[in-house]
């Protein structure tokens, strides 16, 4: 009997089809990998080592996932060798950052170093994987909208971002676009809103509170707190890629080669709100609730909220995860590797 996948689709599609995840040691990525796996797909991951986060890096080790250990992989010479271990590839999933080079310091510095990775040194994968490669998924995010003029947001806005990341993220799209439509691979572009869940270290909102109240101290919170973000917990960020890979944009009854989709949960939440429903998780796992947050200096950056209709018509996309479920699991997460805290922020 034929089964179906998670993603709503015939199983067999996406049964020993080789997927390339680059990024796929990294928070959301790990997760991406874990979700292909599971869906019966040959996956290989680029990245500059196995990383810490299980079970990927339990794969790794048992030789269920290969690892192209490539820490520069978008200069041409990387590209090429990726290619090469990673040949006869379906499908890539693009989940790779640009690092910040140490030291840079100028506005035109940092916007090269962001289009030389990502946008040039993504071209040069895509062209060294060559004419098999029949589908992209980009893991791109809702900065590229800038400060919006009008919430919510749909895909048919064009951005204005205000940073050279999501400037070179945006760039990138549009490459895809000419691409796609020009013969080469198809391509969905994810337009993620804030991550969070267990595995996250980077120092954003949701982990800084955590960190904060698991230690008995305040959240500290840049300006009113008053900015509106969605907040769209990693396994279900994971189960809509999934969905990109098992149902290419030309499978769509519209038959197009590319897509742009906001991935986000659909709800918004204010920063000073999100830091009261963080202090609750923390009172659940500890027994004792942190003290309020407090309220610093000048606020840093405006908020984003998206429609989410396309997720939902296209890829059939509806999060399972609310917020406060979502922040209880991170917060156990950080209470159970607190002393490793650190050590994790360190490694990303």
């Amino acid at each position: 009997m034929r089964g179906s996948d998670p993603a709503g689709v015939d199983a067999a599609r996406l049964r020993d089809m080789p997927v390339l995840v680059a990024g796929g040691t990294g928070f959301l990525g790990a997760s991406v990998v874990t979700r292909l796996l599971s869906a019966g797909c040959r996956v290989v991951v680029v990245g500059p080592d196995p990383g810490w986060r299980e079970p990927v890096r339990r794969a790794i080790r048992e030789g269920v996932v290969e690892l192209v250990q490539e820490p520069e992989w978008w200069r041409p010479e990387a590209a090429r060798r990726v290619a090469r271990r990673a040949a006869g590839t379906e499908q890539l999933v693009h989940l790779a950052t640009a690092p910040v080079p140490a030291g840079e310091r100028t506005a035109t510095g940092a916007a090269r170093d962001a289009v030389a990775v990502d946008v040039a040194g993504t071209l040069e994968l895509l062209a060294a994987l060559g004419d098999g490669l029949g589908h992209v998924v980009l893991g791109s995010s809702v900065e590229v909208y800038g400060r919006a003029p009008v919430t919510p947001v749909d895909e048919s806005m064009r951005p204005t971002p205000e940073d050279p990341v999501a400037a070179a993220w945006l760039a990138l799209e549009d490459q895809l676009r000419i691409v796609a439509a020009a013969g080469g691979p198809e391509a969905t572009v994810l337009r993620f809103t804030t991550l969070y869940g267990p595995g996250e270290t980077m120092p954003w909102a949701v982990p800084t509170f955590i960190q904060a109240g698991l230690a008995g101290h305040p959240a500290m919170i840049a300006g009113d707190g008053q900015e509106l973000r969605d907040y769209l917990h990693v396994a279900d960020a994971a189960d809509l890629v999934l969905r990109a890979v098992a149902r290419p944009p030309a499978v769509s009854p519209a038959g197009e080669r590319f897509r742009l989709v906001n991935a986000g949960s659909g709800t918004a939440e204010r920063t000073v709100a999100l830091a009261h429903r963080v202090r609750r998780a923390v009172a659940g796992q500890r027994g004792e609730l942190p003290p309020p947050p407090r309220h610093v200096g000048e606020r840093r950056a405006g908020g984003v909220v998206c429609r989410t209709d396309r997720a939902r018509d296209l890829l059939g996309f509806r999060p399972t995860v609310d917020l406060d479920r979502g922040l209880a699991e991170e917060v156990a997460w950080f209470a159970r590797l607190a002393e490793s805290w650190p050590d994790l922020s360190a490694a990303g």
